[in-house]
């Protein structure tokens, strides 16, 4: 069976040193809510809620779908506008869970659109978790 070389997944992304992120969350303010501390920390946002994961090559790149870019929902507040990037190459997934591994048994992976991605798990709330992501960007390079 053909594999897709595009993805719609309900996930944000931002860039980090040019670096996409990708963050999904089954709650959408935990996903916000990484968004912001990693934006107010000097990430660019790519997207805020659902993100087309597209295939070139043997990168994966996150874009935005039409109409949806430049702009963070925040409840209590509402769409804000913001600048963002149109594109950029995925480099690590980060999910919220109700209850991340203290410890990862082994380094986790996720095939999105036919490339395999790292996979960051966190939980919600926790106050290190941008700067856990901005490690695992180093740790996980390719």
């Amino acid at each position: 069976m053909a594999e897709l070389s595009s993805e719609s997944i309900l996930a944000a992304c931002v860039a980090i040193d040019g670096k996409g992120v990708l963050i999904e969350a089954r709650d959408d303010a935990q996903r916000t809510d990484l968004l912001l501390r990693l934006l107010d920390r000097g990430a660019t946002l790519v997207v805020d809620a659902r993100t087309v994961c597209v295939r070139r090559g043997k990168t994966l790149c996150a874009t935005v779908p039409a109409g949806t870019g430049g702009r963070v929902d925040i409840r209590g507040i509402g769409a804000v506008e913001m600048p963002n990037l149109d594109e950029a190459p995925v480099a690590l997934a980060v999910v919220v869970l109700d209850d991340a591994p203290r410890l990862p048994e082994d380094r986790r992976t996720r095939r999105i659109a036919g490339v395999e991605i790292p996979v960051l798990a966190l939980g919600p709330g926790e106050p290190a978790a941008p700067i856990k992501v901005e490690y695992a960007l180093k740790a996980f390079a390719r």
